[in-house]
């Protein structure tokens, strides 16, 4: 398989685009990897809290994961062995198998179930730990979606929260926004955009617009490839507000669940 004109932009977090960005250029597509946020850890305000004094930890992404096992390490703190872990997608049941959290220990929603809150809920509903579920200890960023933590309470569970990072939109440099610009302004090249958080698609349309990037020829040879059905709203609401000149409705957008292999699929399928 060999596309010479078509270019895959990848937005997720610095460390977050090898991998794929690799299975790309095997494929045979050019890629540019721009990640719209940076991620950073920040000292927590307080005692560490004991993960066994909770019966369910619940991840918010990959790089929760991490900086919360980066936490416990530096406090001489281990993650109990029978510790139930809770996350919403694949990519951070991954990150906690890296840990060592054994995989009947995570609560994730099934394939059939959407990888969101609804999914995990719906899933958590129909585990036997529901029953005695009484703590949840949610580890997030500084602006997290507080919406699981709500519902859970509604639950009549008791939430604490723990934030362990923060995310901020990433502006692209002038080099960067030449190349972008020279890139969309060209009819003839396919190209993909890879958007898979709400806050990252926010940052990217800023760029364009930043950019003063024409959206008309952008949309006419764009892809945008999301990973949440909520997402398509997103970009068309951030692309009505940021590039009024633009119209959202000719933007063409294709949904992918999260997984590297359907991102990756979805694309070259679409080519």
């Amino acid at each position: 398989m060999h596309h010479p004109r078509a270019t895959v932009i990848l937005t997720r977090p610095q460390g977050k685009n090898q991998a794929l960005q690799l299975r790309f250029e095997q494929a045979g597509l050019r890629v540019v990897a721009l990640p719209a946020l940076t991620l950073q850890r920040i000292a927590v305000t307080g005692p560490v809290p004991d993960p066994a004094t909770f019966n369910l930890v619940f991840f918010v992404s990959g790089f929760a994961v991490d900086c919360f096992f980066d936490v416990l390490t530096e406090h001489g703190m281990q993650w109990p062995q029978a510790q139930r872990a809770g996350c919403v997608g694949p990519g951070t049941v991954q990150a906690l198998l890296r840990q060592g959290v054994a995989q009947q220990q995570i609560l994730c929603p099934a394939d059939n179930q959407s990888y969101d809150s609804t999914g995990f809920l719906t899933r958590l509903k129909a585990s036997a730990v529901f029953a005695s579920l009484q703590s949840v200890l949610i580890v997030c960023g500084i602006a997290g979606n507080p919406g699981l933590g709500r519902q859970l309470q509604d639950l009549s569970l008791a939430v604490t929260r723990l934030p362990l990072y923060k995310r901020d939109a990433k502006q692209w440099d002038a080099q960067q926004q030449r190349q972008m610009s020279s890139l969309f302004a060209d009819p003839a090249e396919k190209k993909y955009v890879v958007l898979t958080s709400p806050q990252g698609i926010d940052a990217f349309v800023d760029n364009l617009a930043t950019a003063q990037i024409n959206p008309d020829p952008l949309a006419g040879s764009t892809t945008f490839v999301v990973t949440h059905a909520g997402q398509v709203d997103s970009l068309k609401q951030a692309w009505q507000q940021k590039l009024p000149a633009g119209n959202a409705s000719t933007l063409r957008i294709v949904q992918a669940l999260p997984q590297e292999d359907a991102i990756f699929h979805t694309v070259t399928i679409s080519e």
